[in-house]
């Protein structure tokens, strides 16, 4: 029998699984985080103007919303219909600004490939999509008056943002994104 020497070696699955290290420091940066760097960005700054819009007509929303408690409940005191009033119009501004500064602040980490933003600005899209909802149909006509075409077209356009920005998150091409090594 003729001696055929040593068999060959076996083929690594490391690289079935995931491309090696080296691979990964120098891969270039997806279309999909651009467009998801660049429609959270959009859709912060978007969510910023809707909110600044909104914020000169508090005192018309606070006004709307004292009205709309005395209807929901005749008996409580004034003191405590200031208090809803007030409570509602910090819900909508505040949560509206906070939402779009954690846009702004968060959408460079998908630049720089880091993975817990992208969990952290899933959460943050999912809530602003039900922001968006809850203040879309909060605002009734006496509220925002001429302002309430834009502000809805402004949280419908901000909505679209940030569905697609999170969708691209998840595309099959900004997983090893995701993955790359923390230094770069």
């Amino acid at each position: 029998m003729p001696d055929l020497g040593a068999p060959p070696p076996r083929p690594s699955t490391a690289r079935l699984s995931m491309p090696p290290m080296a691979a990964l420091e120098d891969l270039p940066r997806p279309r999909v985080i651009a467009v998801s760097f660049w429609s959270w960005l959009v859709g912060s700054l978007l969510l910023a103007a809707v909110t600044a819009v909104t914020v000169t007509k508090t005192g018309a929303m606070r006004t709307e919303f004292a009205r709309l408690a005395r209807e929901n409940d005749a008996d409580a005191t004034r003191k405590t219909i200031d208090s809803v009033a007030t409570a509602s119009v910090l819900v909508v501004v505040g949560t509206g600004a906070l939402l779009a500064v954690l846009g702004l602040v968060l959408c460079r980490g998908v630049r720089a490939a880091r993975g817990w933003v992208r969990i952290l600005l899933t959460v943050v899209a999912v809530a602003g999509v039900g922001y968006a909802a809850l203040v879309s149909s909060a605002l009734t006509g006496p509220m925002l008056d001429d302002l309430q075409g834009a502000v809805t077209v402004g949280l419908l356009a901000y909505t679209a943002l940030v569905v697609v920005a999170g969708l691209c998150m998840y595309l099959p091409g900004s997983g090893a994104w995701f993955r790359r090594p923390r230094g770069q």
